[in-house]
């Protein structure tokens, strides 16, 4: 399934949300003004309102109410929404209910359904966009782990070893370049493993730059500083997996969400096919 239509059906079925909703038909509920000349009687004509409607949509009513307090309140509305309106409203206490029914005058039973499906239809597109970046996301590691696979094919790592040298231990490979142009250097996993361990004696990823490069169909002896542990002299043997190529230009092909230290900003135009 493409992204698109991945996208299609992500929108249909969030957005059926929205009729099953609470707060988006209101076929319930009383009509008027509400009471806030007290707390007490705040919370009875909210009652008389709402005595008829579904637990969903009182819930809805109440989100509704409580964030229309909040706006109107002179110090709460005063405030960033969110935890720094709540934060205020603490610090009040019962003070926040003060004056009330001048601040909340006029405030309707039908304002408070009207509020309460705007929030509806605000969370229901968070979710909507929330759903299309996730499949976004997975969209894109999927593609980084196709053109991952495709480098692990057309770059091939041979006769991978690590050798004791006279001054250092050192990874040792051969390298063949099968892509339709010349690359500056790569970046790969390798795992050193030794005959009867279930456990790697190293893993680790490098990035290597290659002198002169490596064009199209050629292929080097490459030989680079090794610092992990040796394992028994023998026994030893590298696995690689392909990680990364840079082009002619040290622009690395694939985004990784890797920061390449001493290479150019940016990402190549070149592909793996």
């Amino acid at each position: 399934m493409s992204i698109f239509s991945k996208k299609s059906a992500a929108i249909t079925l969030v957005a059926s949300l929205i009729f099953s909703s609470p707060a988006m038909a209101w076929l319930w509920g009383g009509s008027g003004d509400l009471d806030f000349s007290s707390i007490e009687a705040m919370q009875e004509s909210v009652k008389d309102a709402t005595s008829d409607m579904p637990q969903a949509d009182k819930e809805a009513f109440g989100k509704a109410l409580l964030a229309i307090l909040m706006e109107r309140h002179p110090v709460t509305g005063a405030a960033e929404p969110g935890l720094p309106q709540f934060m205020a409203m603490g610090q009040l206490g019962d003070k926040f209910y003060d004056g009330m029914s001048v601040w909340m005058s006029g405030v309707t039973i039908e304002e408070v359904k009207a509020k309460a499906t705007l929030i509806s239809s605000q969370e229901v597109s968070k979710a909507i966009a929330d759903e299309i970046a996730e499949i976004e996301n997975q969209e894109n590691k999927d593609n980084l782990l196709d053109q991952q696979n495709c480098l692990n094919d057309r770059i091939v790592v041979s006769n991978i070893r690590v050798e004791k040298g006279d001054y250092s231990n050192n990874l040792e490979f051969d390298i063949k370049n099968n892509l339709a142009f010349a690359i500056s250097g790569v970046q790969f996993e390798y795992v050193v493993k030794q005959e009867g361990r279930s456990v790697p004696i190293n893993k680790d990823d490098g990035s290597f730059s290659v002198s002169g490069g490596i064009e199209p169909g050629e292929t080097k002896s490459l030989s680079y500083y090794y610092h992990g542990p040796m394992g028994e002299a023998g026994k030893t043997f590298v696995e690689t997996r392909m990680i990364n190529a840079f082009d002619a230009v040290e622009l690395p092909l694939l985004d990784t969400n890797t920061r390449y230290i001493g290479r150019p900003e940016g990402y190549s135009d070149q592909k793996c096919e």
